[in-house]
């Protein structure tokens, strides 16, 4: 997704150079190396991490969207995801492991109360626009494309789901919006979302085609 393959030439020593930052790890192969330091030249370095809510009763219901949307953001040049789990966070945990299967770095976290407790309490990791993901269901989507929807909008948040009503899916947030949580319980779809509707500072990207 969101990628094209390309042959170029390049010096021997600048190549040299080029495979002296593969570490293996925060730096996995040459071609993302490439890529790092592209980004890095052109001012836009930033990591890019996700957010994945999965908790509750029926935590494990969610396991195979995350899968599928860990796979995605990959793709999409994504190297870190946090994972906010609670109820049956150990089988959670087990289930997604460390993330070298995705060729991710995965954090999980089990502080807050509620979703929108357990976003709070990541405050200090998302310090540009991220996504947040919070749904059991499959969307035939790229987070890129989204994402300039969303800046498009010049929006706080986008909520992208095939549910207007009980409002869980995917979320693209900017670093304000974590003005709008108070401390203590709180969720996103009861009491963040709502809100942010009623002071016209959230856009809806509907979803009709589910797979």
């Amino acid at each position: 997704m969101d990628r094209e393959r390309i042959t170029i030439s390049i010096k021997k020593r600048v190549l040299d150079k080029i495979d002296g930052v593969i570490d293996g790890s925060n730096i996995r192969n040459r071609s993302h190396a490439i890529e790092t330091l592209a980004l890095k030249g052109l001012g836009d370095e930033k990591s890019k991490i996700a957010v994945f809510i999965i908790g509750g009763e029926k935590a494990l219901d969610y396991i195979p969207a995350a899968k599928h949307y860990l796979k995605m953001i990959s793709e999409a040049g994504y190297e870190k995801a946090i994972i906010a789990v609670g109820f049956l966070g150990d089988k959670v945990k087990k289930e997604l492991g460390d993330g070298s299967n995705y060729n991710l770095s995965l954090q999980y976290s089990n502080k807050g109360e509620g979703s929108g407790g357990a976003l709070l309490s990541l405050r200090k990791y998302l310090s540009s626009g991220f996504a947040v993901f919070n749904t059991d269901e499959i969307y035939n989507v790229e987070i890129n494309d989204l994402f300039r929807f969303h800046q498009k909008h010049q929006a706080v948040a986008t909520l992208v789901s095939n549910d207007q009503t009980n409002l869980s899916g995917i979320y693209l947030f900017e670093p304000e919006v974590f003005a709008e949580i108070p401390a203590g319980f709180s969720t996103i779809e009861d009491s963040l979302l709502p809100k942010l509707a009623k002071e016209q500072k959230l856009v809806a990207i509907p979803m009709i085609d589910v797979k």
